[in-house]
């Protein structure tokens, strides 16, 4: 099939069935050509490609005492807006270890998406024999971690040495 969308409109196209900015509408339409259309399903697939080679990690795995520890790279929120929610949850479900430590030194601000988020972490550790507990968070977040009854369930630590010895107990 020879193609008819010129390239520069092909690529604004694509980017923009990348980022899901696309009606239904337009999504439908984008499927049913560049899925049958050769040398736009692979334009596509490597600007997919080159999209998750770009994207980097917003966070950082570190051990300690044969702990696992995930750090934030920069501060961010937990908000039901945010990239890191759904990353969140998928670098804790993908980890091989159930000891997890969260440092949420560099959350700045949590709703109720990231409480729930780190509900969704928990549960899951614990479905697995793990556990879960947070470093650092701010006095606004553990007061919300408190308020909300999660603080009973996710111990808070302020030292990493001292929420690495808790695993031990």
């Amino acid at each position: 099939m020879v193609c008819k969308i010129e390239p520069i409109e092909r690529e604004a196209v694509i980017a923009k069935y990348l980022s899901r900015s696309l009606d239904s509408e337009a999504v439908e339409e984008f499927e049913g050509h560049y899925l049958g259309c050769d040398e736009c399903f692979d334009e596509l697939r490597v600007s997919e490609r080159l999209a998750a080679d770009l994207r980097v990690s917003s966070f950082e795995w570190k051990q300690s005492g044969g702990v696992s520890v995930l750090q934030f790279r920069v501060n961010t929120e937990l908000t039901h807006s945010a990239q890191e929610l759904e990353e969140l949850r998928r670098e804790v479900l993908e980890q091989s270890d159930t000891r997890v430590i969260i440092d949420l030194s560099r959350v700045t601000r949590i709703d109720s998406a990231g409480l729930g988020q780190l509900m969704s972490c928990y549960s899951h550790l614990v479905k697995n024999r793990g556990a879960l507990k947070v470093l650092n968070p701010t006095a606004e977040v553990q007061k919300l971690l408190d308020m909300t009854g999660i603080g009973t369930l996710i111990p808070s630590f302020e030292d990493e040495g001292e929420a690495v010895r808790s695993f031990r107990n």
